[in-house]
Formats: C-alpha cells, sequence, structure tokens
C-alpha cells in the first residue's frame, strides 16, 4: 500500500487472511484441504466445527467483506478498487486471527487436548481484545521478533502505520484517506472475451458475462 500498488495490496491481504485461518483449522485438527483461497469458508468452518466463534469488530469485518468479494482476483478479471485506510483495517485483523494461530487446547506441547483449557484460552484471548496491542503479541513469533530488532530490514514496513506492531504506543495515526481504482480489460472491451479465453484460462460465466456486456452496448450504444 505504502507504494500505491492497490493489486498486490490486496492479493497479500487475501493470502495472510487465508494463511491464519487455515493455521487455526489445522491446530484444532480440521481439514483445509478443500478450501483454495476461500477465506469466508474457512471462517465458517471455524464458526461452526470448532467450539468457539470468531467475531471480527466492524473495521475487521468491513476489509474481510472486501477481500472476499474480491475474490483472489491475481488476473484483472474483474474491476477493483481499495481505499488507503483498508491496510489499518488489516492490520487490526492479522492481529486478532493471529492470537489463535497457537495450540490453545494444552498448556504444554506433550499435555492431552483438552477443552476446557481451550475455552480458558479462547476467553482470554477475547478479554484483551480491547486491551493494549502488545497483549495480544505472540512471544517468539516471526513478527514479535522483528519488532524487536530495530536493524532487520522488514521492520520498517511493520511498523509503517501499525497500530498493532508499531516501536511504541500510538495515540493517533497520521493518515490521508485516499483510494485507487482499476478497470479490468474485459469491462473496457467485452467483445474480446472469445479470443482472449483462447489463450488463458477464463471461467465460463465470466466470458459469458462479458459477452452479455458487450451485446447490450452494442444495443444500447452504452460506453464503458
Amino acid at each position: 500500500m505504502k507504494a500505491r500498488l492497490g493489486g498486490q495490496f490486496l492479493w497479500s491481504a487475501q493470502q495472510a487472511i487465508e494463511k491464519y485461518l487455515k493455521c487455526i483449522l489445522m491446530l484444532n485438527r480440521k481439514t483445509t484441504k478443500d478450501l483454495s483461497h476461500d477465506i469466508r469458508r474457512a471462517l465458517n468452518r471455524i464458526n461452526e466445527e470448532l467450539p468457539f466463534k470468531i467475531e471480527m469488530r466492524k473495521p475487521e469485518e468491513e476489509l474481510f467483506d472486501h477481500i472476499d468479494e474480491w475474490g483472489g482476483d491475481r488476473y484483472l478479471l474483474f474491476s477493483h478498487h481499495v481505499f488507503d485506510k483498508e491496510v489499518l483495517k488489516l492490520d487490526l485483523l492479522v492481529w486478532h486471527l493471529r492470537q489463535y494461530c497457537e495450540p490453545l487446547d494444552v498448556v504444554h506441547y506433550a499435555d492431552e487436548p483438552s477443552d476446557a483449557v481451550l475455552l480458558r484460552n479462547v476467553a482470554a484471548i477475547e478479554a484483551r481484545l480491547m486491551g493494549p496491542a502488545k497483549g495480544g503479541h505472540i512471544r517468539g513469533a516471526f513478527l514479535e521478533q522483528v519488532l524487536a530488532n530495530k536493524d532487520h530490514p522488514a521492520r520498517p514496513g511493520l511498523v509503517w502505520r501499525n497500530a498493532r506492531y508499531c516501536g511504541k504506543p500510538l495515540k493517533f495515526i497520521k493518515f490521508v484517506d485516499n483510494w485507487q481504482a482499476v478497470n479490468a480489460p474485459l469491462y473496457l472491451t467485452p467483445e474480446l472475451a472469445n479470443q482472449v479465453a483462447m489463450y488463458m484460462k477464463i471461467p465460463k460465466d465470466v466470458v459469458n458475462a462479458a459477452n452479455e456486456l458487450a451485446a447490450r452496448r452494442e444495443r444500447t450504444g452504452e460506453k464503458a
């Protein structure tokens, strides 16, 4: 986002959310094999099959919904937009999700899994969600190691406008609320859909939608 690369931000955000959700499922012995990049299904599986639910606050939910609707569209089949403030929401969501990315059903690694221990640890996570950001840091984890090492090459990127992983507690973050938008080539020139589909994999429903758009524009004189 700092480099003004909206599409790359969306993909990186999707990957971060996907991997944290899959980590939570795997640590609780639930399969992730059939999820692909579907973060909505991953979250639903957590909330439906585990003995706890992850309830997002409004900014986190807004970011999650946007990334889910974007759908991992790396090939610009659909137009997209990004608000700069969404990086702030991503930081909140990552901080929230990764707290569940530990074995929560044991005290020590050699212990037998215990639902009572799991629920106790989940309650502790929920209790600190409104507290200081540092309370949600994971001891010895990678982001915490980067944050602690001022010479780490990834640290400037981690702490940039990050209220959850920063050098010191922030009372406010200075921010200009800009946005970016990109029109998909198949929106601008939908009449090329069939030809493009000869050379790259495009879902059939996308080709059909492009053909319908091209036909409507030819019929009505509508322009992109």
